[in-house]
C-alpha cells in the first residue's frame, strides 16, 4: 500500500507511519520525494478498503508521535497496462495517419 503526504519540508522531521488495524500494527517506511521534502510517500502492507484505521506519524529520531487520526481507506488507484506507453514510430514520418473508427455490429467500414 502507498500513502502520500504533503508536508512543509523545511519544518517537518523524518518520520515513519504506523497503521493500526484492530489489534494489528503495521509499519510503513517513508521517503521524501524531492530535496524540499514537500511530498513524502510511505509504503507497506496492503490493507482492505472500507475499514477505519488508526494512523500514527512518528518521528524517526525521537520516536515522538507527530500526528495521529482515524481514517477510512476509501479508494484505490491502480495503474493498468498501456497507460505509460509511448507512441510507436512510423516508417514514414511525413505520412499523415488515417483516422480509425470503432466498428459496431451492422456498421460499414
Amino acid at each position: 500500500m502507498l500513502v502520500n503526504f504533503l508536508t512543509d519540508g523545511a519544518f517537518y522531521p523524518d518520520f515513519y507511519l504506523k497503521i493500526k488495524s484492530g489489534e494489528n500494527e503495521h509499519i510503513y517506511v517513508c521517503e521524501k520525494v524531492n530535496t524540499f521534502a514537500t511530498s513524502v510517500y510511505c509504503t507497506g502492507k496492503a490493507l482492505p478498503v472500507g475499514q477505519v484505521l488508526q494512523f500514527f506519524i512518528i518521528s524517526l529520531n525521537e520516536e515522538v508521535v507527530l500526528a495521529q487520526g482515524n481514517f477510512p481507506i476509501i479508494g484505490i488507484a491502480l495503474a493498468g497496462p498501456g497507460i505509460f506507453l509511448s507512441p510507436t514510430p512510423t516508417d514514414t514520418p511525413d505520412a499523415t495517419p488515417s483516422p480509425s473508427y470503432p466498428s459496431y455490429p451492422g456498421s460499414r467500414p
